[in-house]
């Protein structure tokens, strides 16, 4: 069985709002590591080698029937006309052939999304679908980690989520300066946690995300963890390839 369930931790469903959504991916999609590690450094971008993990009551339970550890990738390439593609692969070695892949493409100036989609084999069933998003004041999960990483906020800041094609309230809480142990390296981080806002006639948004950054110019994306329920999946950097641009700045030209 594909991850789904750190799937489903992380990105949710990502795309999936009825009359929206195209059922066919209009991008060729790249699902091997080490093909698409290539392919984003050659086009002057990063790409971020990543392992995942399961935790949690019911993330351990479901380990002793399904693959709970596996490989990852995300990768930030540059595009034209100002945009970043932002990507994120998931796969386990004990299911050759399946996988997951959320992608999106993100305005430098804005720091919106302006496009998402997704790719997934599961049991040699195919299913793609994209998305528009036209709405420049939602983040996705692909707009937030970018805003996170160069527009960080230093005290509590209030976001909307868009997922599933749904939005949520969220706080973004900034987290005290910390070391961790990456790639069998101690990091200087800086780290956010991200919860679901009570608001009035809102949706309430029920994951927590943990995120963290190196605390340097790269300002390398080394480490988040999400929760949903007693599902915790762990996503850790083990390499990283290419070049970091940081993002044209919005304001006149």
């Amino acid at each position: 069985m594909l991850p789904l369930a750190v799937v489903a931790v992380i990105v949710s469903a990502t795309v999936g709002h009825p009359g929206d959504v195209r059922q066919e991916v209009s991008r060729p999609i790249e699902t091997e590591h080490d093909r698409a590690s290539r392919a984003v450094v050659v086009d002057g971008g990063e790409a971020i080698r990543m392992q995942w993990k399961l935790g949690g009551f019911l993330g351990t339970l479901i380990g002793l029937f399904i693959p709970s550890t596996g490989e990852a990738l995300i990768s930030f390439a540059p595009r034209a006309d100002d945009r970043t593609e932002f990507g994120f692969l998931v796969t386990s070695v004990k299911r050759e052939g399946e996988y997951f892949l959320y992608g999106a493409e993100i305005d430098e100036r804005s720091r919106s999304t302006e496009v998402v989609w997704s790719s997934q084999m599961f049991r040699g069933e195919l299913k793609q679908r994209e998305q528009e998003i036209d709405d420049p004041d939602v983040v996705d999960y692909a707009a937030g980690f970018y805003r996170l990483r160069w527009d960080p906020p230093t005290t509590k800041t209030r976001m909307t989520l868009w997922s599933e094609g749904k939005t949520y309230p969220v706080d973004v809480v900034p987290l005290e300066e910390d070391v961790r142990k990456i790639a069998g390296k101690k990091i200087k981080t800086r780290g956010y946690r991200v919860r679901g806002a009570k608001v009035d006639g809102e949706r309430t948004y029920d994951n927590e995300l943990w995120v963290y950054f190196s605390l340097d110019e790269r300002a390398t994306l080394v480490e988040f963890v999400a929760k949903r329920g007693m599902v915790k999946a762990r996503v850790r950097m083990v390499a990283t390839q290419g070049a970091v641009r940081e993002p044209r700045r919005s304001g006149p030209q």
